[in-house]
């Protein structure tokens, strides 16, 4: 498969690049020789200048003075065509890279390519101690022994085999162009070489069928991303991304598939993390907001505790997991698959495109394919069952009960008292240490509420340390909380995110085309996710996109008198493309209300949050077109019965123009440009409209366009 993906780049003309040094271009190894040369000449000069001495043949014609100056000029001037040459072949890389992969772009203005190297042996001793450490569960747990019991009669699941139908359904669900494992093969050529797949199927149901693959398969590379310059070059500082084989993500994304099927019939409604036609986190905080509103406007007692666990995916054993595949009664054929599998996983630390050490994954799970956050849900599933025997829990005033909510590894619990909440502490606690894992105590929080007003206590002891009570706020998937989410930091922390993307895109160098894209799909899905979940006040949104505009006019992208609308409006139509704030919230608002209202008849908590929901305002009267306004639509109209509207405006989705190259022509195209027919007739400033050139026609755009 590699083999063709290579000869057809090749037989295209692509280039195999294989090295990774910089190339500098012939044209910018000249300039930095002129550049040399000159400097070395303006040197000379001021020296010569500073000893008041006379100079050869080749000044014969000017003084030192006249020929100093000529040389810092040409100086100057070589330098600029440098800077003009570098900014414009930036531009072109960048904005190459953003049609194919704008994921990359993204990584560079967060600062993921920030390169300091890690300590290579602290490095590889601090990881070998994570992932090579050989853990395993407590199999004498009482609560072990009763959950055995409890699953003792469950079907086991049916037996597993791939057909091509399978191979084809799950790459069409995979990203193209994601980074490769050590196959370097792109999901893309798995998609495009469909003749492969049923060869593809057949090897796969072997590899099932003999319980194990070649080592190769499960062999990552783990590259380790600086999370905080400010921190430095310690092994703890760096994120893990690790990067599988995409036949492995293939595989592995089929298996979590079947598996799913089976297992969603057992699998706890508190867990969000995985799962189908759910929205995961913003589900779990509309339970968490009703919970809060439920409390506030009964004035009951309630009773919270946030779990964090250190390291969650490295550190449950591997053992735990098959502990519970078996529990579960997966089939037994994957069963010894998986085994077998988690017996090969290994990943080679990268850092900055240096290796580091080779590394087994003997505890934890990898964090590259669809089946690892399968296999971690599973691994915490228990831990649902057992908290909801406790009985512990808020009861709302629909008689719907809450005791816990998951997404992922992330909890939080909830009692009506102080005493039930400190023992659904200790019960997963208990749980969590007989599988191997522990609290992050420093980012574990527990609040106690009484008559609907926060109370200080002293915290919770355990024997590792203790649990204090939130002070100020706890940030719960991505949320502000205290007695309930705290929206006014929710708000202020999103927009100021926001307005920060927002500028980082407009100071780059793409293009008017991309930097609308990127300002949709990189800066405004800050502003959608608390979007729906907590109010947003007309007038911080309309705030907002003024901000917005302000910005886009201060970087040039759009002239001060141009057409609002039209900024909005696509670009197939003839606008700008750009999404507002009020249109993302407004949509993102609809889709959550559409959500509760499905989700309502069978979950009693979004039930109960519907019930509390106010009704709905009137739908705000849809503004007129930019096309229907008398001056800005004017263009547009003159040459709808005339030209085809959609080639008109082609330029906009094609031609990849700067920003202020666009939005003069735009600005031209409304007639907002300050010509002398529009000072006269629009702003009144004066009464002579005739062109200032000719003293004839009037000064109109179309006039100056046509030649005068």
């Amino acid at each position: 498969m590699y083999t063709t993906a290579t000869v057809i780049l090749e037989m295209l003309g692509h280039k195999m690049h294989s090295t990774t040094k910089e190339q500098y271009p012939a044209w910018r190894r000249r300039l930095e020789a002129k550049i040399r040369v000159t400097r070395r000449e303006v040197s000379q000069l001021s020296e010569l200048q500073r000893r008041g001495m006379k100079f050869g043949k080749k000044y014969s014609r000017l003084s030192i003075p006249e020929a100093l100056e000529t040389a810092k000029q040409r100086l100057t001037a070589l330098a600029t065509r440098l800077k003009r040459y570098t900014r414009e072949i930036e531009a072109r890389r960048i904005n190459r890279m953003f049609s194919t992969e704008p994921s990359k772009v993204y990584s560079q203005w967060e600062g993921s390519n920030t390169r300091a190297d890690p300590p290579r042996l602290e490095t590889e001793r601090y990881w070998k101690n994570i992932w090579e450490r050989e853990a395993s569960h407590n199999t004498s747990a009482q609560w072990l022994a009763d959950l055995r019991a409890d699953h003792s009669n469950l079907p086991e699941q049916e037996p597993v085999t791939i057909a091509t139908a399978d191979i084809r359904e799950r790459v069409s669900n995979m990203k193209n162009w994601t980074a490769p494992g050590p196959d370097m093969i792109h999901t893309y050529w798995l998609k495009k070489l469909t003749a492969l797949h049923e060869r593809l199927a057949a090897q796969m149901n072997q590899l099932l069928m003999d319980g194990t693959h070649p080592e190769w398969l499960t062999e990552g590379r783990t590259v380790l991303i600086l999370k905080d310059p400010q921190k430095g070059a310690v092994p703890s500082n760096y994120r893990p991304i690790t990067c599988l084989c995409t036949t492995w993500k293939l595989l592995s994304g089929i298996i979590a598939a079947k598996m799913s099927r089976h297992m969603a019939q057992y699998m706890s409604g508190a867990q969000k993390g995985i799962g189908k036609d759910t929205r995961g986190a913003k589900h779990q905080l509309l339970v968490d907001k009703a919970v809060a509103r439920d409390c506030k406007t009964r004035q009951t007692n309630l009773c919270t505790a946030w779990i964090d666990y250190k390291k969650a995916y490295d550190s449950m054993p591997h053992t735990w997991i098959l502990e519970c595949l078996e529990l579960y009664n997966i089939n037994r054929t994957l069963r010894t698959f998986i085994r077998n599998s988690m017996g090969l996983w290994k990943t080679n630390l990268v850092a900055n495109l240096k290796p580091i050490a080779q590394v087994s994954i003997k505890c934890g799970i990898y964090q590259g394919d669809a089946l690892s956050p399968l296999l971690f849900c599973i691994g915490l599933n228990p831990l649902s069952q057992i908290i909801t025997k406790t009985g512990f829990g808020y009861r709302l005033r629909n008689g719907a009960t809450i005791s816990h909510l998951l997404y992922m590894d992330d909890i939080k619990l909830y009692a009506r008292t102080e005493r039930d909440i400190d023992s659904l502490i200790h019960t997963t606690r208990i749980y969590s240490n007989d599988i191997g894992m522990s609290f992050g105590l420093d980012k574990c929080g527990r609040m106690i509420t009484k008559r609907g007003r926060v109370v200080r206590t002293e915290g919770v002891e355990l024997p590792e340390g203790s649990i204090a009570d939130v002070e100020g706020s706890y940030k719960y998937l991505g949320i502000p909380q205290a007695n309930g989410n705290q929206e006014e930091a929710a708000r202020k922390a999103a927009t100021a995110k926001y307005l920060q993307r927002v500028r980082q895109v407009l100071r780059s160098q793409l293009n008017g085309k991309n930097k609308v894209q990127a300002i949709n799909t990189y800066a405004l899905p800050v502003i959608r996710y608390p979007a729906g979940i907590i109010s947003w006040p007309k007038e911080d949104i309309e705030a907002t996109d003024v901000k917005t505009r302000k910005l886009l006019t201060m970087h040039g992208g759009l002239h001060p008198k141009s057409s609002i609308l039209r900024l909005y409006a696509k670009r197939k139509e003839g606008g700008r493309g750009l999404v507002s704030v009020r249109a993302t919230i407004q949509d993102e608002t609809a889709k959550i209300h559409e959500y509760i209202r499905k989700m309502a008849p069978s979950d009693g908590i979004l039930s109960e949050y519907l019930r509390q929901q106010k009704p709905d305002a009137e739908d705000e009267e849809q503004e007129p077109s930019w096309q229907d306004k008398p001056l800005h639509g004017m263009y547009h109209r003159q040459i709808q019965e005339v030209a085809d509207i959609e080639k008109s405006y082609r330029w906009l989705e094609k031609a990849g123009l700067k920003d202020s190259t666009e939005a003069l022509i735009v600005a031209a195209q409304e007639q907002a440009l300050s010509t002398r027919s529009i000072e006269a007739g629009i702003y009144h400033t004066r009464q002579d409209p005739r062109c200032r050139l000719c003293k004839d026609a009037p000064e109109t755009i179309q006039h100056i366009t046509a030649g005068c």
